[in-house]
């Protein structure tokens, strides 16, 4: 097993992910009460295209989260990785607990008709990617090697 430069055998020492997104949700929520955006439109057919991107997109990240529980591997980023995720939900997307929570803060957005959410929501993704993703790339490439080169290769970080 090889370790990272610190001799560590995980992605990040930091659980970067739910606290970007914990700050996300907190942040958007205190800018809507201190300065209303009022940028979203607040029809019903917004609010029912926001809820359903958010069951959709929830599903998907917790379709991530049971298959790695089924594959026996850690959900927790600063965990090691004991098994390489290819199949279900991640046979067509490497991230899917990163782009589910990510879209569902899009329909929450849409949902609550939040101006700054949305703003937010569009910015995570690319915070993540930076903070977390890259580190676990870089990670499973020293874990598994030619296995997940291959598996890069043939599924798409995003979509």
């Amino acid at each position: 097993m090889r370790r990272n430069a610190s001799g560590e055998d995980r992605a990040n020492r930091i659980p970067w992910p739910p606290i970007v997104q914990a700050v996300t949700l907190a942040a958007a929520w205190f800018l809507e009460r201190i300065s209303p955006s009022n940028l979203l439109p607040q029809d019903t057919w917004v609010r029912a295209v926001g809820a359903a991107l958010f069951i959709v997109a929830f599903a998907v990240a917790i379709s991530g989260i049971r298959y790695f529980r089924s594959i026996g591997t850690a959900v927790d980023p600063t965990k090691p990785a004991s098994q390489l995720a290819q199949g279900g939900v991640f046979a067509w997307t490497r991230n899917p607990m990163y782009l589910g929570f990510s879209v569902a803060m899009l329909g929450l957005a849409l949902l609550f008709a939040s101006g700054w959410l949305l703003a937010f929501a569009l910015l995570d993704p690319l915070i993540l990617q930076k903070l977390a993703i890259e580190r676990e790339e870089a990670y499973l490439t020293r874990r598994f090697g030619a296995a997940y080169t291959a598996y890069c290769a043939r599924v798409r970080r995003w979509l």
